[in-house]
């Protein structure tokens, strides 16, 4: 977790990130800097663990809380571009909206993109929102992945955002996805209880840690078979980094056309349909609104390139019969 204070930014340590060294914990997480321009900071005692100064060598311990003084608000997204993109906004008061969110658009700027994402419209098309996390994430509560589609609450004020963020880690927000799967199942309903954490392969990829992971829990349920693949509703209970995607490629269901967390056999299966992502879709949300108390439910339908794929698939299924 990033906090960003009065020239002060901190972090705090979660259970993936323990042992890991403080200079190279700092360089993964800060934005366009360097481990040397990082270690010219701890040198300079700017950098301080749970209010002590430490060297660039310490390794880190879960929910330590790393503060670093002196740091400049903004950063690198200062010059962030409110742009003219279309929102899909399908509930909306003065205190929060739900769009639906087009694949292959980013959620927030990111290094090498600073353009064209969720943010860069929402800063476009409203004058007031969130601010809690910073402008380069301006009322963004919870993500989705570049090319999942789908449902997204917006805090359109730091108090809503805070309220939101309670309800997020009380799993009071009920969230359904439909992602298409490689493989059958021999039971209609299931749940995946595994910890996720960063893997220590490749630190942009997450993956099952049972030693330095997060807590996390899925469960799905069989919708509709095709030949090779099954149509599922996950129902995640929190919200990991990929979460989805790693819990079901573990099990050996990956969903058809994950280019990072998928099979050969999927993402041979995604080329056959045509598929150019992750067939997963945030389809349903269920709250209660944080502020009014009123009962939010709301549902969005699969974008084209998702009922095409599955019009192949059950246009299959009926000349197999």
């Amino acid at each position: 977790m990033i906090k960003k204070e009065a020239n002060v930014l901190s972090f705090t340590v979660d259970a993936g990130s323990s042992g890991q060294r403080i200079d190279k914990f700092l360089t993964d997480r800060i934005e366009k800097t360097s481990r040397s321009h990082i270690q010219n900071i701890i040198r300079r005692d700017k950098v301080k663990v749970n209010g002590k100064v430490v060297n660039k060598h310490y390794k880190l311990v879960k929910n330590d809380r790393v503060t670093i003084e002196g740091f400049k608000e903004g950063g690198p997204y200062t010059e962030i571009t409110p742009q003219k993109i279309n929102l899909r906004v399908v509930y909306e008061d003065q205190y929060l909206l739900v769009i639906s969110k087009k694949p292959g658009m980013l959620t927030h700027p990111v290094p090498g993109f600073s353009k064209d994402t969720i943010v860069n419209a929402l800063l476009y098309h409203y004058h007031k929102l969130s601010n809690l996390s910073g402008r380069d994430r301006a009322g963004i509560v919870h993500r989705l992945d570049k090319d999942t589609s789908g449902l997204l609450i917006v805090a359109r004020d730091d108090n809503t955002h805070r309220l939101l963020s309670e309800k997020f880690k009380e799993r009071e927000i009920k969230k359904t996805y439909t992602a298409l799967v490689w493989g059958s199942f021999s039971e209609r309903k299931g749940e995946i209880i595994l910890p996720i954490g960063r893997s220590r392969m490749d630190r942009k990829k997450m993956s099952i840690s049972i030693d330095r992971g997060r807590d996390a829990v899925t469960r799905f349920e069989v919708k509709e078979e095709f030949e090779n693949s099954t149509l599922l509703d996950i129902h995640p209970e929190t919200g990991r980094t990929h979460q989805v995607r790693v819990h079901l490629s573990y099990i050996g269901h990956p969903i058809i056309g994950d280019g990072i967390y998928g099979s050969s056999k999927s993402k041979k299966m995604a080329e056959e349909l045509g598929m150019g992502r992750q067939f997963l879709h945030a389809k349903r949300l269920e709250f209660t609104h944080p502020v009014t108390g009123k009962q939010i439910v709301l549902e969005d339908k699969l974008s084209d390139d998702l009922l095409r794929c599955l019009k192949i698939l059950r246009r299959r299924v009926k000349m197999a019969d």
